[in-house]
C-alpha cells in the first residue's frame, strides 16, 4: 500500500486523485499536507485524516520532514510547480505532478534530468491518455486495424461559459501561462501519442480575445450582479452562470448517456432558480452547488457568500472589464512529425458546449471519436469493406473522460514494480516542447524546426 503528501490542496489536490484512497482505503493514504490557505488545508485534514502535526502551511515546511510518504503529489499553481517538484524528488519522493510540468523548456528539462539523477519516478497528469476514449482510439492504433497513421486533425472545442470561467476571469487569464499550454498541452500529448514520434517541424497562427473593455456593451456596470441592461442576452452573465447555473446545465443538457441525464439537466436548468427561491429549507439546501466552477469564486458556502464574492471579486465582474485578461480566443496548431505524420490542432473558445473532436487517418481505414462531458462516441471505418465499426466507450463522470483514476492507479502501480508510468515526465517533454514552439511561430510568424531529442 502506498502512501503519499499532497502539496497544494485546491480543486485538484483535493478532489481529483487521492479521493481513490477514500473509496478504497486498500490503494493507499495520504499521511500529510502543505496548503498555504487555512481554510483548504483544514478541509483536506478533515477529509483525508490528517494529522496536525503533519499538515503545513508551506511545501519547505513539509519537505524539511524527514521523508514521511512514498509520493508527493503536486498540484499548485501553474507558475510553482518546478522548485517543490526538485526539492521533492532530492527529498526522496517519487512525484506526481499536474500540468503543465513547467512555463518554459528550460524548466522542462530541469525536471526530467532530476528524476533521472534522483532515480525517482516523475508523471504528470495527463489524465487524457487514461480516458475511455482516448486508450480505445490507441488501441485502434496499435492494432493496425487503419494502418499507418498519415494525419491526425483534433480540436479542443472550449465552451464560451468556460472560457469566460477559467481564462478571463480565472487564474489563468494572463498569458504568462499560455493558454495552449496550460489547457492543451493535454491534446499536445495526445497527438505525440498517436502520431508514434517526435516532433520535427511547428507553425501557429492565434486570435487575440474580443473580451475587452472596447467591446464592452453600453451602460454595462462593472460587476454583473449590479443590474447589468444586457443580463438577458448577454451569455457570459455571472449571475446566471454561477447562481444559476445555466451555461453548465444547458451543456450538460445535451448529454445522451448515460440515460436521462441530458433530460434532467435540462429539466433542473428551469426549474432551479424557482426552487432557490422555495421557503423550504431542505429544498433550497439541495439546490446548492459548491463544487466547481462555483468552487473557484468563494470558499463561503452560503448565498450571501456567492453574493459577496459576485460583488466585489472578478468572478462578478462584466467579462468585458476584467482588463488584465489576454489569452487569445483561439490558437491553430501544425506538426510534421518525424516518422511523416502530418498533424492539425485547434483550440477554441467558441463552442456551444465543452467537447473534443479527434480523426485519425491511416493507409487502411479512419478513426472519428468525440468526447464530451460525459459521454463519448468511436467510430472506425475500414477502406477495403467500407464498413463503419462503433466501437463502445463508457461514459464517465470525472471530468476528464474517466482518466483520473486509472492513471492514478498507473502510477501507483509503477511505484509497486519500480516501473515507468505512461506518462513520464520524459514522455511528457514532448507536449510541452511542441507548445513552447508553437508559441514562437504564432509570435515571431516563422516555421519552428525542432531538435531530434532523446526520448
Amino acid at each position: 500500500m502506498q502512501s503519499g503528501v499532497v502539496i497544494g490542496a485546491g480543486d485538484r489536490g483535493y478532489d481529483a486523485y487521492t479521493t481513490l484512497f477514500v473509496d478504497d482505503p486498500s490503494a493507499g493514504r495520504v499521511v500529510g499536507v502543505a496548503e498555504p490557505d487555512p481554510g483548504r488545508r483544514d478541509r483536506f485534514a478533515r477529509r483525508y485524516g490528517v494529522g496536525g502535526a503533519r499538515s503545513f502551511e508551506t511545501w519547505q515546511e513539509l519537505l524539511d520532514e524527514p521523508r514521511m510518504a512514498d509520493f508527493a503529489l503536486i498540484a499548485t499553481g501553474d507558475t510553482q510547480h518546478v522548485e517543490p517538484t526538485l526539492a521533492a524528488l532530492e527529498a526522496g519522493y517519487h512525484v506526481l505532478l499536474e500540468k503543465p510540468m513547467a512555463l518554459d523548456d528550460v524548466d522542462c528539462l530541469r525536471l526530467v534530468e532530476a528524476a533521472d539523477r534522483t532515480g525517482r519516478i516523475l508523471a504528470v497528469c495527463h489524465v487524457y491518455r487514461f480516458s475511455n476514449l482516448f486508450h480505445r482510439l490507441h488501441e485502434v492504433i496499435s492494432s493496425g486495424a487503419i494502418g499507418d497513421v498519415v494525419t491526425i486533425q483534433q480540436s479542443e472545442n472550449v465552451a464560451y461559459w468556460h472560457y469566460a470561467h477559467s481564462y478571463v476571469r480565472g487564474h489563468t487569464r494572463n498569458s504568462r501561462v499560455p493558454w495552449l499550454l496550460q489547457k492543451s498541452c493535454h491534446d499536445l500529448d495526445l497527438i505525440v501519442w498517436m502520431a508514434g514520434a517526435p516532433a520535427a517541424k511547428v507553425s501557429s497562427f492565434l486570435r487575440p480575445t474580443q473580451l475587452t473593455e472596447a467591446n464592452a456593451p453600453d451602460g454595462a456596470p462593472l460587476h454583473c450582479i449590479e443590474g447589468c441592461p444586457h443580463s438577458a442576452g448577454c451569455p457570459y452573465d455571472a449571475v446566471s452562470m454561477y447562481r444559476d447555473l445555466a451555461p453548465l446545465l444547458a451543456d450538460v443538457s445535451m448529454a445522451r448517456r448515460p440515460l436521462g441525464m441530458g433530460r434532467g439537466a435540462a429539466a433542473l436548468r428551469h426549474l432551479r432558480p424557482w426552487l432557490q427561491r422555495m421557503p423550504v429549507e431542505p429544498v433550497r439546501r439541495r439546490m446548492e452547488w459548491w463544487r466547481w466552477p462555483v468552487s473557484a469564486v468563494t470558499d463561503d458556502h452560503t448565498s450571501q457568500g456567492l453574493d459577496t464574492a459576485l460583488r466585489t471579486s472578478r468572478w462578478g465582474r462584466c467579462v468585458y472589464r476584467i482588463e488584465d485578461n489576454d489569452q487569445p480566443s483561439s490558437q491553430v496548431v501544425s506538426i510534421s512529425f518525424r516518422n511523416g505524420v502530418n498533424a492539425s490542432f485547434t483550440l477554441q473558445s467558441n463552442s456551444h458546449r465543452t467537447m473534443r473532436y479527434v480523426r485519425v487517418d491511416g493507409t487502411r481505414g479512419s478513426a472519428i471519436g468525440h468526447l464530451y462531458a460525459f459521454d463519448a462516441d468511436l467510430a472506425v471505418a475500414d477502406h477495403k469493406s467500407g464498413r463503419v465499426r462503433r466501437i463502445p466507450v463508457a461514459p464517465a463522470f470525472d471530468g476528464h473522460g474517466g482518466g483520473e483514476r486509472r492513471m492514478f492507479r498507473d502510477f501507483l502501480g509503477a511505484l509497486e514494480s519500480d516501473g515507468t508510468p505512461l506518462t513520464s515526465a520524459r514522455e511528457s517533454y514532448e507536449s510541452h516542447r511542441i507548445a513552447f514552439a508553437a508559441m514562437r511561430s504564432a509570435s515571431e510568424g516563422v516555421v519552428v524546426d525542432l531538435p531530434d531529442v532523446e526520448h
